[in-house]
């Protein structure tokens, strides 16, 4: 049988199999989003979590995700810009949903801060010498990597990450050990 240790951190919980010395990966692989897109991701689920018509506090949502609150309304005027939250003034004012969380993917979220997921069209004609040409082999594998990471995005609305998000703090919550 093989030991299991528990790694605390990223936010939750992983068991990592004991099979001599293994290195420690936070969760999720290499690939790397902006904090800009992580924060605007988690601005967007808090969001939604309201019932539809109802506000929340630029305040509330920097305090209780730590992110500082300048850089949080940088980011909610982008949203804003983009269609997916609208704001309110005055007593009980604050930002809102523009749209239903099912109707808002994932990659629509992540490219509106990291810009356009699928692969460019290759430029037709010369880009100078030889040498400065791109290799065929290495376009290729870009294009197909970018439109693997635009196909698993858009799989996933808004209102999925919300439920994958939920499911998970119950799950946590249900694994509670208390050692005394």
């Amino acid at each position: 049988m093989d030991s299991v240790a528990c790694v605390v951190g990223w936010n939750s919980i992983y068991p990592i199999f004991l099979i001599g010395y293994m290195g420690i990966t936070p969760p999720g692989g290499d690939m790397r989003l902006s904090k800009k897109t992580e924060y605007a991701l988690r601005a967007l689920m808090h969001a939604a979590r309201f019932p539809e018509g109802t506000t929340f506090q630029i305040r509330d949502l920097a305090e209780k995700n730590g992110i500082p609150k300048k850089f949080l309304e940088l980011i909610l005027l982008e949203l804003k810009n983009a269609g997916m939250l609208s704001s309110r003034r005055g007593v009980g004012g604050g930002y809102l949903l523009a749209r239903r969380p099912d109707s808002i993917r994932s990659s629509e979220i992540v490219e509106v801060f990291e810009g356009p997921m699928a692969a460019r069209d290759r430029q037709k004609g010369s880009r100078g010498t030889e040498k400065d040409a791109p290799s065929p082999a290495v376009s290729r594998l870009v294009e197909e990597a970018s439109a693997a990471a635009a196909a698993v995005f858009s799989r996933s609305t808004l209102s999925d990450l919300v439920r994958e998000e939920d499911d998970a703090t119950q799950r946590r919550r249900r694994n509670l050990m208390y050692f005394i």
